[in-house]
């Protein structure tokens, strides 16, 4: 029986989970698929529906399963513990289960009774772990789930007994598989068997019977997590659930909203109608007269947060908790919201007027809010441009560089990492061949699919009155190059495959084009004119590369002849199969000889050496080239805010995680946004001791052989409760 390898060994051998490498072609295809199948089940079986039909209970029993504002409760399941001074503190993170360092390194952190953070001080561990949406990546499977989350959570708290409370909201990964096995491992409490004991993941103990859920917390709060799945609606049996929950509502209770997506970020971004589901739920939650004081949301792999100051409500995405990092540097200063208000019965707008939800009492008005203090809204493009360069430059004053561990100064822009840095990261998107050689060995495949049909036309129809085939030895680059539109030209005219081939890879490039946040005639104009720019640059590449190719295969075939026919001269020498090649060479060039053309035929040599060499060469050079010209168009496009997350999934950036750590007290909530710049690598991590106990309480496998350098992102977000009457 084989050894059990420890943890570390598994670790440094690479037999943990990598991040994920999205480029992967064959990955490509199965996500692809999956995604198309995921969106037809959830239209036609949507497991929500499910979950409500096989969980059965009583109005009552259903309000009050995850009512925790009883501190005294004597049932365990039915309390969360407070500190010495009666506040509860609750844990939040979103998009996890990518690569094992960075989902191990957020779990060791969780896992700690405390954190020591400066500029905060000791932070209490939180009683109840949220996990904001996308727990799985790429695929969610019970095999990714298994590698990715539960591993990486069970080495990092490793205690006999669950101690904390875990409630989870799915993202669109999770919903890739329908659903199934996120139900299957956070809403196992639903078998009434379990005696609502539901799933353990390290220390954390599952509670949820659905998908979504809302729970009520001392002092007054409250948390709801809703189940958007793929950025759409809230089904109706949800909506009855959250309706049923808005009763236990009274003026003076303070509310928090729980999405997987930033609906808000999104409708801003693309120009779509949040009703479906960010502002369903917000319209339930203030019909009682609550108050929501902010809306958390992962999705978004990276740390930003918004003020609406007429609303006082904080809009905050925090996903990093173990996936890729998503740039910051792409993030508008100010934005607007949709938010719901009451219609008032006197001057009730028309029914079909813009922002009236047909059948509802609510007028959705627009509310601006900021990423930052002391700015205003971009009146125009140039504005934009202005406000965005001024960010990048900001941070690089020297009395912004003094202390790297030191929270963001207040005036600083609410995200992380910062915009400068980000925009710095996204340049390695030059380099694109190396982190992602399968997708760059893909473009190499078309650069040389495409060439070799031309350079087969070339040869055959006689383009270019053989100047190209006499590259490097009877023409010069010079002389072909300007001509060649004219040939490819020529070439498309006489051949429809060549023609189809280019003119679907124009339509492809044309589509790609991340336009959506252009409305109307803009969009087309951006898409046609960016998609064009890039399709040139890449034919450019690719016929340039293939010219350089011909001239190299031309100059190598005299060297190459000559030690042919050297071989041929002692062919007495040599084995029969050699004589039979040779003298077959050797018939083939005679023939030729004494065939009459306008042009001179290529030698046999000559073409066995673009046979072999042609494709091997121009498969290479055309996966360097075209991808790092593909890395650059990601890099020139960012600037517009284009194609953030392709560029950035291709990097796998592992550093800056962040999460939440949330403190309820009487009448306030103080939000401790913490993030770490740079995760743990291999060689810091060392094996638990086997023969003494453990010296940390939560009992990991791998302790970390330096303190991890965690911080604050910015200052503490204190909300202070107010009470609000819907109007």
């Amino acid at each position: 029986m084989p050894m059990e390898l420890s943890p570390l060994r598994q670790l440094r051998m690479g037999r943990l989970p990598k991040m994920v490498s999205w480029y992967e072609p064959r990955l490509l295809a199965r996500v692809g698929v999956r995604t198309i199948v995921s969106s037809v089940f959830g239209q036609y079986a949507d497991q929500r529906l499910m979950q409500a039909v096989t969980d059965p209970c009583d109005d009552k029993e259903l309000c009050q399963r995850y009512d925790y504002s009883d501190t005294t409760a004597t049932d365990p399941q039915k309390r969360v513990a407070a500190d010495s001074s009666g506040a509860v503190w609750i844990d939040y993170v979103a998009d996890v289960g990518d690569g094992f360092e960075a989902t191990y390194s957020t779990a060791y952190l969780l896992a700690q009774d405390s954190l020591d953070i400066q500029g905060a001080g000791m932070l209490p561990h939180g009683e109840l772990l949220i996990m904001g949406g996308d727990q799985c990546y790429p695929q969610a499977t019970r095999e990714e789930y298994k590698k990715r989350l539960l591993e990486p959570f069970n080495w990092a708290f490793s205690v006999p007994e669950p101690t904390r409370k875990l409630f989870a909201i799915p993202g669109n990964h999770d919903w890739y598989d329908g659903l199934i096995a996120f139900d299957s491992l956070f809403c196992s409490s639903r078998d009434k068997l379990s005696e609502d004991k539901g799933n353990i993941i390290g220390g954390w103990q599952c509670q949820q019977h659905r998908s979504y859920w809302a729970m009520r917390l001392p002092h007054n709060w409250w948390i709801w997590g809703a189940d958007i799945q793929f950025s759409k609606y809230l089904d109706t049996a949800q909506v009855n659930y959250f309706e049923a929950m808005a009763k236990q509502l009274e003026e003076g209770h303070t509310l928090i909203i729980c999405l997987a997506q930033p609906s808000w970020m999104i409708a801003d971004l693309q120009g779509l109608d949040e009703e479906e589901n960010f502002f369903k739920i917000t319209s339930i939650a203030r019909a009682r007269g609550a108050h929501i004081a902010a809306v958390i949301a992962g999705d978004w792999h990276h740390y930003n947060r918004y003020y609406a100051p007429e609303l006082d409500v904080h809009f905050i995405t925090s996903g990093g908790g173990g996936a890729f990092l998503h740039p910051t540097h792409i993030l508008k200063n100010n934005v607007s919201v949709r938010w719901p208000e009451k219609q008032e019965a006197a001057n009730a707008p028309e029914a079909n007027a813009p922002g009236v939800r047909q059948g509802e009492r609510w007028q959705a008005r627009r509310y601006d809010m900021r990423l930052r203090r002391g700015t205003r809204a971009a009146d125009n493009v140039v504005d934009q441009a202005v406000q965005d360069v001024q960010d990048v430059l900001e941070p690089l004053q020297p009395a912004r560089m003094r202390r790297r561990r030191n929270p963001l100064p207040p005036q600083a822009t609410k995200c992380y990492p910062s915009k400068t840095r980000s925009y710095i990261l996204s340049l390695g998107n030059i380099l694109f061949p190396f982190y992602n050689p399968g997708f760059a060995l893909a473009v190499g495949l078309i650069y040389w699919f495409v060439t070799w049909q031309f350079q087969n036309l070339v040869t055959s129809e006689e383009i270019s009155l053989g100047k190209i085939d006499k590259l490097g030895v009877g023409t010069s680059m010079w002389e072909v190059l300007p001509f060649m539109p004219l040939y490819l030209l020529q070439a498309m005219i006489v051949s429809i495959s060549l023609t189809a081939l280019l003119g679907g890879l124009y339509a492809t490039l044309v589509w790609y084009v991340d336009a959506i946040d252009r409305p109307g005639f803009r969009r087309y104009f951006t898409k046609f004119a960016i998609g064009s720019t890039h399709f040139l640059a890449h034919l450019i590449a690719m016929f340039t590369l293939s010219l350089l190719v011909v001239s190299l295969n031309n100059q190598m075939t005299p060297t190459i002849e000559r030690y042919v026919q050297s071989l041929s001269q002692t062919r007495d020498q040599q084995s029969p199969i050699v004589q039979e090649s040779l003298d077959t060479l050797q018939r083939k060039a005679q023939r030729q000889k004494q065939e009459l053309s306008k042009t001179e035929p290529p030698s046999p040599v000559r073409q066995i050496v673009g046979f072999t060499s042609y494709p091997i060469l121009m498969v290479i050079f055309g996966a360097l080239i075209g991808g790092s010209l593909w890395g650059l168009y990601w890099v020139l496009t960012g600037l517009a805010r284009m194609h953030a997350a392709d560029a950035f999934a291709a990097l796998r950036i592992a550093n800056y995680k962040n999460f939440l750590r949330m403190k309820f007290e009487p009448g306030r909530l103080t939000i401790y946004p913490l993030g770490v710049d740079k995760v743990p690598g291999a060689d810091d991590w060392l094996n638990a001791p086997r023969d003494r106990d453990n010296p940390l309480p939560h009992n990991p496998k791998l302790i970390a052989s330096k303190p991890i350098d965690i911080r604050l992102i910015e200052a503490p977000i204190v909300i202070d409760r107010r009470d609000e009457k819907a109007e």
